[in-house]
């Protein structure tokens, strides 16, 4: 075969492929439209989300013939698929709002519906609503106190808060104390609730050496739920001072390939109490497991280091609270928040769907395929 033979062959070989991606580009759409749906957290399997034919103006016959598929960009679990005979959208596996979302105000699953012949995408919204599916909890079972008989009426002690995973009116609203002579509780206004328990009626301790109450955290849900901690009181001596943190809020930054090891903050609490009154621990208060196994806590010194593997990927900012309790019990709090920074410790990833046909051999040359 000659050069030209050769460079005739060449040239139909790439005319024909261009033909075939020209196909390609006009048999590829998109539809632009959302479609948004709303359901309730913890619904059945296989129950009904909406009627995704319909809402996009299919016919069930079109479902089969364009191998109707449900596609995420999630890795791992599927939570909804679409059922070919009725055209019904619905759930595939448990949806637990508080493991996808923790407190985000709002939760959406992402979902595309994908047609081929021509290729069609839908974007699915699927906005999961929080039920009051968490009771209240503490971090405590039992909250101890030493507190001087000499103390005033009106003297308040902070106590650790109630955490409820569920958002909203379904999260913690208030406080009850058991009914007693001495104390009565304070939960605050609006926003975060930190009970306080309040003294009304000077403590004896020669008439009662020891006071077990009991706390209940409500949420606003229905059906309510609640959480109980004991209040264990011993009366002594006083106590006059609780902790108290050189700082509210403390910030730092972290790069998030930091090893192991390495020191992020220190927080400071001083307490003018001298003795065992005036020991002060530092703990973790209501961090997840999940951060917790990233950072810890030198109960002595107050310092942060790094424990686990940080990812700015997963997560660009991590709040903790921290809190400072002396040797009877008296603590104060603040909150430390890590802003991580990014490290180029990834590379491009590129997500394709496509799919192929045959183009005409006669496409003139030059012509668009993608």
């Amino acid at each position: 075969m000659d050069a030209r033979s050769i460079m005739g062959h060449t040239v139909h070989r790439g005319l024909s492929m261009n033909r075939y991606f020209v196909f390609l580009f006009i048999s590829f759409r998109f539809a632009y439209g959302d479609v948004s749906y709303s359901i309730a957290e913890e619904m059945k399997r296989g129950s009904l989300i909406g009627n995704i034919a319909k809402d996009v103006g299919l016919g069930i016959a079109t479902l089969s013939s364009r191998k109707a598929r449900i596609d995420t960009d999630r890795n791992g679990k599927r939570y909804c698929d679409i059922n070919l005979s009725t055209g019904d959208l619905i759930t595939t596996d448990r949806v637990d709002r508080e493991g996808l979302c923790g407190k985000k105000a709002t939760c959406v699953l992402k979902e595309e519906l994908v047609l081929e012949n021509p290729l069609e995408l839908h974007r699915i919204n699927v906005h999961v609503q929080d039920i009051n599916d968490n009771a209240p909890q503490f971090s405590e079972d039992l909250i101890s106190f030493e507190i001087g008989e000499s103390a005033d009426k009106g003297a308040r002690f902070l106590l650790t808060e109630a955490h409820d995973a569920d958002i909203g009116t379904n999260t913690v609203q208030r406080y009850n104390l058991q009914n007693n002579a001495h104390f009565t509780i304070d939960a605050g206004g609006s926003g975060r609730k930190h009970p306080e328990l309040v003294l009304v009626k000077k403590l004896d301790r020669e008439q009662e050496k020891e006071l077990k109450l009991v706390l209940t955290a409500l949420d606003g849900g229905s059906p309510q739920r609640s959480g109980t901690a004991i209040i264990h009181v011993t009366v002594l001596d006083a106590n006059d001072n609780a902790p108290v943190f050189s700082q509210a809020v403390y910030e730092a930054s972290l790069p998030e390939n930091a090893p192991s090891g390495t020191l992020i903050i220190t927080v400071s609490a001083s307490d003018a109490d001298t003795g065992p009154n005036g020991d002060i621990t530092y703990i973790f208060d209501h961090v997840s497991d999940d951060h917790v196994s990233l950072f810890s806590l030198d109960q002595r010194t107050g310092d942060i280091r790094v424990f686990g593997t940080i990812d700015y990927e997963i997560e660009t900012s991590i709040e903790l609270r921290i809190r400072a309790k002396d040797g009877p019990g008296l603590a104060s709090y603040c909150t430390v928040i890590i802003d991580i920074t990014d490290v180029n410790d990834n590379p491009p990833a590129i997500t394709l769907k496509s799919m192929t046909n045959p183009i005409p051999e006669n496409v003139s040359p030059g012509t668009e395929v993608g």
